[in-house]
This record gives C-alpha cells, sequence and structure tokens, in this order.
C-alpha cells in the first residue's frame, strides 16, 4: 500500500488541551497551516478516557483555548462547588474541544485533522524532514513534509487510571477497577478503598459519600500528605 504525501507548516501530535491550544495560537497569529494527529476519535486528549463523573479541578474560565471561551460566567448553586465558579463537567469538556474543532479550526481551511491515527516515533517516522503516521483502523500510511515545526502535543504524557496499570500488586481475591467503573456497579459492597491523595482520589471519595456510602465503609490510602491551594 503507498502512502499518502502530505505537506504543512506544522504537524501537531496530539488533540488534547496542549496541542489545541498551540493550533489556536498559530491559527490567530500566523498564517501557517497545520496537521493534528490523534489517536483518539475525538477532540480532547485524555478526556475521553476520564471517568463519567469527573469535573475540571479548576474554573472553567481558567481552561481551554484563547478564542472560544469554555466558562459560562456562572456560579454554581448547587453540590459541593456551591457559591464558587463554575466547573465543567468531563462532557462540557469533551463537547467544548469538539466545537473548537469544528467551528474554528477546520473552517479555517488551514487545518486537516487525523483522528483514529498513530504517529510513529521521531526515530522511526522522521526522515529529511518527512515524519510519518498511520490509521489505526485502516492501516493506510501518510507521509508529511513538515515544512517549519514538529510539535509534540503529548509530552506530558498525561494519563489517567482507565489507562494504566498500577504500581503495586493486587491480591486475586480483591476486585480492582479503575473510577470507571463505579457508576456501573449494580450491588453494594462490604467496602470501598480508595488508592491515591490527588484530586482523583479525592473526587472518588466524594462521589461514594454523595451516593450515600456509609463513611465508616470508606478506606483512604494515601501515599503523602495532600496540598492544596485554597
Amino acid at each position: 500500500m503507498s502512502a499518502q504525501l502530505l505537506e504543512t507548516d506544522y504537524l501537531i501530535i496530539g488533540c488534547g488541551a496542549v496541542g489545541m491550544a498551540f493550533a489556536d495560537v498559530l491559527l490567530a497569529e500566523t498564517d501557517a497551516n497545520i496537521i493534528i494527529v490523534d489517536r483518539y476519535h475525538k477532540p480532547g486528549g485524555h478526556w475521553n478516557e476520564a471517568y463519567s463523573f469527573v469535573t475540571l479541578h479548576q474554573p472553567s474560565s481558567f481552561y481551554g483555548v484563547s478564542s472560544r471561551e469554555l466558562s459560562k460566567g456562572t456560579v454554581d448553586e448547587v453540590g459541593l462547588n456551591k457559591g464558587l465558579a463554575d466547573l465543567a463537567s468531563g462532557s462540557e469538556v469533551m463537547a467544548y474541544f469538539d466545537q473548537v474543532m469544528k467551528h474554528t479550526f477546520l473552517p479555517s481551511g488551514r487545518v486537516q485533522y487525523f483522528p483514529m491515527c498513530e504517529y510513529l516515533s521521531l526515530n522511526e517516522g522522521l526522515n529529511d524532514g518527512v515524519a510519518r503516521f498511520s490509521s489505526i483502523l485502516s492501516g493506510e500510511e501518510f507521509q508529511v513534509k513538515v515544512n517549519k515545526k514538529i510539535v509534540d502535543g503529548t509530552y506530558f504524557k498525561t494519563s489517567v487510571p482507565a489507562t494504566h496499570t498500577p504500581s503495586f500488586e493486587v491480591a486475586k481475591e480483591v476486585e480492582f477497577a479503575p473510577l470507571n467503573d463505579l457508576p456501573k456497579l449494580k450491588q453494594a459492597r462490604d467496602g470501598y478503598v480508595i488508592i491515591g491523595g490527588g484530586k482523583t482520589g479525592i473526587d472518588a471519595v466524594l462521589w461514594l459519600l454523595e451516593n450515600q456510602v456509609n463513611p465508616d465503609h470508606i478506606t483512604w490510602i494515601m501515599p503523602r500528605d495532600g496540598w492544596l491551594i485554597d
């Protein structure tokens, strides 16, 4: 199968918050052409894998790309965030990035978007200014002549519990699962053990409490003290 040949000024790897923010600035401040390659089927990066009850861990006004505001400019009136600036849910963040792609990036005529595609590593893929990526679904290969820069929007390697293996042993008799599976439970458990003291662990504990789980039935293992900004 012969590779399809493409040419662009910037090749951005990853269509998450970093890659999209960089592309947004390029569109606003240059006349560059852009190709975005991403292994997920929709824009949003690791948000594609997030647990269903996730929200932003900061006010919505602080997140997203410069050209389109995510925040509704509202204050939450119910829930644990009552009285504070709105925190977008995971589904709202996904819808936001989808709108940025459909209504800002693609209509510009300067962005080509290739979802469900795997970028080949620099050692394999970069040769005389030509990069390579392939479709996960069809296996079709693309070669890209990059005139200016390859930008790795996945540099920080953001991951969520649903996508990586634990760094500890799990006994065979233990029912072990990522947070994504909590809303899928069909019956009560004798107890719940949350591992991790970050925002994800906090989200898990709060979700259980909000859903009437007895606090005495929750065990929280925190590797270190949490330091949070008030």
